[in-house]
């Protein structure tokens, strides 16, 4: 199931009534600041499903969003809310902390809890909830690490993010039982991230285990065009032998040469059919995917695909541009 929301077709007088509306279905009901002249407002947003997990990707100028006491006598589920920030600058108070998260940056929140998040101009975002409930970590540990800045560089954060906006925008192509399968995922490095941000290692452990295929698959993802990609440095990243990166993805199925292998093809194959990389050479798309040699990039091409290179590029755009 997914909900959508997008003012621009709207009158702007229902702008903002849309807005909050959109913004109660995923924090309760809540005070929406927003720019006084209905014209200016801006927001496009979509929230899909993921089990019982709800992943929704942001686009809008609202100013702040506040809830200055804990709600009563409303029916709403507590959640744990994880934004990853995507474009922009937002300010987070909760618990007596407050946060100024940039692009690439974590924060989380109770939504159950007084807070207050403000905007510094259009915003874009993916937030990702969580019933609390299934997160399984104490009230006191999450009252430590909410509206506190959490930065990808960490190999585990920049995992989660990576999966988080993929989620967002990728859904559409995956039914909906497969796109479940993510959901404890999701769970699992949002306990690792809150574990690790507080130092708790002990508590890290047990998430960072069960999502190492996970991290593993999104690591190699960002890093798909270095020529180093090696099993010794996808290892060394996350702080694992060789001998339990190959165990861990042989349990999967997954062989990781082979999985390389695929992963860039696809991104070959992907350039080759656009426009945008007309001007490339084919040999320039494979050497920049990693494929050092233009004739064994040709041959195993062809034989994932059963066309050539050139032959892909002559069916997607009506010309040919050689090796």
């Amino acid at each position: 199931m997914t909900d959508r929301l997008d003012v621009a077709s709207l009158a702007p007088s229902d702008r903002a009534d849309a807005i909050r509306a959109f913004s109660w279905s995923i924090n309760g009901r809540i005070e929406v600041d927003l720019p006084p002249n209905p014209n200016h407002l801006r927001a496009n947003a979509t929230t899909r499903a993921v089990g019982s997990v709800k992943v929704s990707e942001i686009s809008w100028n609202v100013t702040g969003l506040r809830r200055a006491t804990a709600p009563v006598g409303e029916d709403m589920v507590p959640h744990v809310l994880v934004h990853l920030q995507e474009a922009g600058a937002s300010r987070f108070r909760q618990g007596g902390r407050q946060g100024v998260i940039r692009a690439g940056d974590l924060a989380v929140l109770e939504n159950a809890k007084p807070y207050e998040v403000f905007f510094d101009g259009t915003m874009r975002s993916v937030l990702v909830r969580v019933p609390t409930h299934l997160m399984g970590l104490r009230p006191s540990l999450l009252d430590q690490v909410t509206a506190v800045r959490i930065s990808s560089e960490r190999p585990v954060v920049g995992a989660a993010a990576a999966l988080f906006a993929r989620l967002a925008r990728n859904q559409a192509a995956v039914d909906e039982a497969e796109t479940a399968l993510f959901a404890q995922p999701c769970v699992d490095l949002i306990r690792a991230v809150v574990s690790m941000t507080l130092g708790r290692d002990d508590l890290a452990r047990a998430p960072l285990n069960s999502t190492l295929l996970q991290r593993v698959q999104e690591y190699v993802r960002l890093h798909l065009a270095e020529p180093d990609l090696t099993a010794a440095r996808i290892a060394a990243e996350h702080q694992v032998s060789v001998r339990q990166l190959y165990l861990t993805l042989s349990r999967a199925g997954i062989t990781l040469g082979d999985w390389i292998r695929t992963q860039r093809l696809e991104e070959c194959k992907r350039e080759l059919a656009s426009s945008a990389y007309q001007f490339m050479t084919i040999e320039a798309i494979a050497h920049r995917w990693g494929f050092a040699s233009a004739p064994h990039f040709s041959r195993v091409f062809k034989a994932a695909y059963g066309v050539s290179p050139r032959g892909v590029r002559s069916q997607t755009r009506g010309g040919e541009s050689g090796l």
